[in-house]
């Protein structure tokens, strides 16, 4: 089918709201009625947007393996951002950044898109390849985070780090080896955090050129944390750090 699919209530509702790209129509079963679906329903109707009611088998056909909850939408296919704009006029001060060096699974993309968005970053970024498309799966993921946080997509990562680094951007990345702890550095400056895939972590090149690596401790048997932790993790320090500094509430 043409266009996007967006599944579920809140993610259909935060892709009304947001009004960053065009809602083609939504589809809802036929009789279903609460508040949560009502409410969409009445934001649908205030910015004109076709509503077709129709048997549950059809969002079914519509959603695939994705959980409707009644309601699907039809969008137009969600855009990356441009890195220099993000650079330029990114929201937050200072910068920060979630850097993604090919994350592949889309629940891992939009989980770390979801908890960026929370923890007020600027933005995230990611590889054009071996990286997850911006995909029904990752909005809902992201819990509707994708329609409020812009996400960059570069060809080549290790200049992307280059072009952060001129602008006065220091580059973190996490690795579960690193002898400094994740603690141990002071991101009251602007900062890219640097997470690797789920297969083989940083790449050598790009781990080459961060400006540091910190470390998660790992105490148990398995080998890492998934990367949407390690990022909940990172992106929380920041936040603390940020919070007590002084002059800032919080």
């Amino acid at each position: 089918m043409e266009g996007e699919i967006i599944a579920g209530v809140h993610p259909v509702l935060e892709a009304v709201l947001s009004q960053k790209r065009v809602i083609e129509r939504i589809h809802v079963v036929r009789g279903a009625v609460n508040d949560k679906l009502r409410r969409v329903l009445d934001e649908a109707r205030v910015r004109e947007i076709p509503i077709r009611k129709e048997a549950r088998e059809a969002l079914d056909r519509l959603a695939g393996a994705n959980v409707h909850q009644g309601i699907v939408a039809v969008a137009g296919a969600r855009g990356y951002a441009r890195l220099e704009d993000l650079v330029a006029h990114g929201g937050g001060s200072p910068a920060l950044f979630v850097v993604l060096d090919e994350v592949q699974d889309p629940h891992n993309l939009g989980a770390v898109i979801r908890t960026a968005e929370t923890a007020g970053a600027t933005g995230v970024v990611v590889t054009e390849r071996h990286s997850a498309p911006l995909s029904a799966a990752v909005a809902r993921a992201s819990a509707g985070a994708l329609e409020h946080l812009p996400v960059a997509r570069v060809g080549n990562l290790v200049n992307c780090i280059k072009y952060l680094k001129t602008n006065g951007i220091w580059i973190v990345g996490l690795e579960s080896e690193a002898e400094t702890p994740w603690t141990g550095f002071d991101y009251s400056v602007p900062v890219a955090l640097v997470l690797g895939g789920e297969h083989r972590g940083i790449r050598r090149l790009v781990r080459e050129h961060c400006d540091v690596l910190v470390g998660l401790p790992v105490r148990g048997r398995v080998a890492s944390l998934n990367v949407s932790v390690s990022a909940g993790i990172a992106l929380y320090e920041v936040v603390r750090q940020r919070m007590a500094a002084p002059g800032r509430s919080g």
